[in-house]
């Protein structure tokens, strides 16, 4: 049977979680809820800050006080643990956290991806989905699985960095909700592939056009890092931030 072209797959994703003029209307997100999972015992409290331009700030607190945080700011990505020296996401880690900080995601398709295909139709959970494939611009690959009935994204399969190498790590979303006009998921349920254990995030408020001014300033140290970096792979000596050479 004919299969749908991927960027018809897009636009109809587009479409049905509220149209390209609400989607652009977006400036911002301010995302509170919970996570649980790797690396906590206990639910732990979740805040994400984060702009239209990828500008991206992800804050993790366990009851037990364990604290972490993640950023991302015009190609620079850092994470925080407790008070210790901000530290600098590199190689695959860095890909998959510019992957995250894209803040249209599957809206972002015709930038976000350097090459798309629909591979199948098949079914997920019961439920009939268009399976794309598709590569970003840093290199990585994705399957994402759209409800055919629906047309709205119900999941991705990507490669994630786990202390045991690289690995697939299903991504699952459920329970779209309206905020400012376009559909959202609230809640996502990652699983490494082969494993049980499944870490979860529940978002139980979701603001958009938020007139706060968060601060995402890049530590000096760390601009230091991907400056040297950037150097380096100009003049051949050593790879860029996305490379784990």
């Amino acid at each position: 049977a004919d299969l749908p072209a991927a960027a018809e797959i897009f636009e109809r994703h587009i479409e049905a979680i509220g149209g390209q003029d609400a989607i652009d209307a977006l400036q911002n997100r301010r995302i509170t809820g919970t996570y649980s999972g790797v690396p906590f015992d206990y639910t732990a409290r979740l805040q994400v800050w984060w702009e239209r331009d990828g500008r991206y700030h992800q804050k993790v607190i366990e009851p037990g006080g364990l604290r972490y945080q993640l950023y991302a700011n015009n190609g620079r990505t850092w994470m925080q643990i407790m008070d210790n020296e901000p530290a600098p996401i590199l190689g695959s880690r860095h890909v998959e956290m510019m992957d995250t900080s894209d803040f249209l995601g599957e809206a972002n398709y015709a930038e976000r991806y350097k090459s798309m295909k629909t591979a199948a139709k098949a079914k997920a959970d019961g439920m009939d989905v268009w399976v794309v494939q598709a590569i970003t611009q840093l290199g990585r690959p994705h399957t994402l699985f759209f409800s055919v009935e629906s047309g709205i994204l119900q999941g991705t399969r990507v490669p994630v960095t786990s202390e045991n190498g690289i690995r697939e790590m299903t991504v699952k979303l459920y329970d779209y909700v309206d905020a400012g006009g376009v559909l959202y998921p609230s809640r996502i349920v990652q699983q490494f592939a082969g494993d049980t254990a499944k870490n979860e995030f529940r978002y139980t408020k979701i603001e958009v056009n938020a007139e706060d001014e968060h601060d995402y300033s890049v530590p000096a140290e760390i601009e230091q890092v991907f400056v040297e970096l950037e150097q380096q792979a100009e003049s051949g000596e050593a790879p860029a931030p996305a490379s784990d050479g």
